[in-house]
């Protein structure tokens, strides 16, 4: 953010001048303070989102290698198809709070 101030000095206003000079200075140097801090905030964010996908991603394997493990087991009984069948629509709903990461 660039900010110039260009001033026009009058002999009966120097010391009204230099303290409006100054506040606007101090403000200037709150709002980029508070943009850096802004900046710092959402990079804390997206790195959140990223640790929030790689999980789910991790968990999406994970209940896929048990589908597999129990299809190879054979004679899944009717509790342990439906306890499956919820735990997938389950994941679904994670997943589809998690942005896929776009593909190039």
């Amino acid at each position: 953010m660039r900010l110039d101030v260009y001033v026009h000095v009058v002999d009966e206003c120097p010391k009204t001048l230099e303290r409006i000079l100054d506040s606007i200075l101090t403000l200037r140097n709150r709002m980029m303070a508070s943009q850096a801090e802004l900046a710092a905030d959402l990079q804390t964010v997206k790195s959140q989102v990223e640790k929030i996908g790689t999980e789910t991603a991790a968990t999406l394997r994970k209940v896929t290698d048990l589908e597999e493990a129990l299809a190879a087991a054979g004679g899944t009984t009717p509790e342990v198809d439906e306890a499956v069948r919820a735990l997938k629509e389950q994941v679904k709903v994670v997943d589809d709070l998690v942005a896929d990461p776009p593909t190039v």
